[in-house]
């Protein structure tokens, strides 16, 4: 599905077909997104197999392309591959983005593969819980006091969650910034200033400040004004 209302930018136009070719190679568990970084609350330009995330075409950017755009830490990369994401209901995936640039080699787009694994590490894991105690499987414990084999190689990607998918831009600032205000360790209302520039420093970071209404979602989290807020931004992107 393609966003009919906007005009896709002349880069895009090979990917199209790509798409559906991923689709339809990786089956109907892969859902594969093209974002527009020009407008940030809604870059899913075009979208197959929606339904893996419960996204929709129009719907925003992720915190992974925030952080990008924000901190140019990829630009000497294509790509980045078999990381793991997150949904907002709880699904995790492993997915795959693949950064479109201009011809002046600005990030201007991004393909993105989230595939969902769940049927094979749950069949992973039936099979660990079976060998287990059976040991038919070379490399498998044997039982109590045996060494085990080799360790098994999981079909999903593991560590830490690298990217939230939102379903809107209101849920996209607003969970990156009750992510980074928590990870503060104290409440908001017991923040001194300086904590509260630390928080703001973490969020500058996160590239939430992209995000149109940021400021006043960052207010409310911190518990101080807008202005507040702005000069907060004003300190730490001059060294503070």
């Amino acid at each position: 599905m393609v966003d009919a209302s906007r005009v896709l930018r002349a880069e895009f136009e090979p990917y199209l077909p790509l798409m559906d070719f991923f689709a339809e190679l990786l089956g109907p568990r892969t859902e594969v997104v093209l974002h527009d970084t020009s407008d940030l609350s809604r870059s899913i330009v075009a979208l197959t197999n929606g339904h893996v995330s419960g996204r929709s075409v129009g719907g925003p950017a992720t915190d992974l392309v925030l952080k990008v755009l924000q901190n140019h830490e990829h630009d000497d990369r294509d790509y980045l591959a078999n990381y793991l994401a997150e949904s907002r209901t709880g699904g995790t995936f492993r997915s795959s983005t693949f950064f479109i640039r201009d011809a002046g080699g600005d990030v201007v787009g991004m393909l993105c593969l989230n595939i969902d694994d769940e049927p094979l590490t749950r069949a992973r894991d039936l099979l660990a819980a079976i060998t287990a105690t059976t040991g038919l499987v070379k490399g498998a414990p044997l039982g109590p006091g045996s060494e085990a084999g080799p360790a098994s190689t999981s079909t999903s990607s593991s560590g830490p969650v690298a990217e939230r998918l939102s379903m809107n831009v209101d849920e996209l600032a607003l969970d990156g910034v009750a992510r980074i205000v928590a990870a503060q360790g104290v409440e908001p209302h017991r923040m001194t200033p300086d904590e509260k520039v630390a928080a703001v420093r973490e969020i500058e970071r996160a590239g939430v400040f992209l995000l149109k209404g940021a400021v006043a979602q960052v207010a409310e989290a911190l518990h101080v004004s807008e202005p507040t807020v702005y000069r907060y931004v004003r300190q730490v992107r001059q060294g503070g």
